[in-house]
């Protein structure tokens, strides 16, 4: 009895210290996003690549960012449908060719996608990654 009374009371003791502040670094994100608000993607990239070459991402076929092997970024982008490729840079030796083949991507208000870059000999592709 002594011990389930003990118990019981520094359980209430320690939930009375609790502290609601967020960590650092951590965002607090709404629980319903407002419509019209945009959605975030995530690309990173695979640092096994076969070259340094970077990798160059577009958004509706405008490039949006550049990415080296073992890198990552996030694109807030408006919600909606839109069309993302990527294709080796042309910069330097790597002589891309533009991007290729677009996927379509649908975002929702306030939704976050991440997708990996693949880089093997020949071919850049990305790969949709579970959220």
């Amino acid at each position: 009895m002594r011990h389930a009374l003990l118990l019981a009371l520094s359980l209430i003791c320690s939930t009375s210290f609790a502290d609601d502040t967020v960590p650092r670094g951590v965002k607090v994100v709404p629980s319903n996003a407002v419509p019209g608000s945009p959605g975030r993607l995530i690309f990173s990239r695979d640092s096994n690549a076969p070259n340094a070459c970077d990798v160059d991402i577009y958004v509706n076929l405008q490039r949006a960012a550049s990415l080296g092997p073992g890198k990552s970024t996030m694109l807030d982008l408006p919600s909606g449908q839109i069309s993302v490729s990527v294709a080796l840079s042309s910069a330097g030796y790597c002589g891309g060719n533009g991007p290729g083949p677009s996927q379509s991507v649908l975002i929702t208000p306030g939704e976050t996608r991440q997708f990996a870059i693949k880089v093997q000999p020949g071919q850049v592709f990305l790969a949709p990654m579970l959220n």
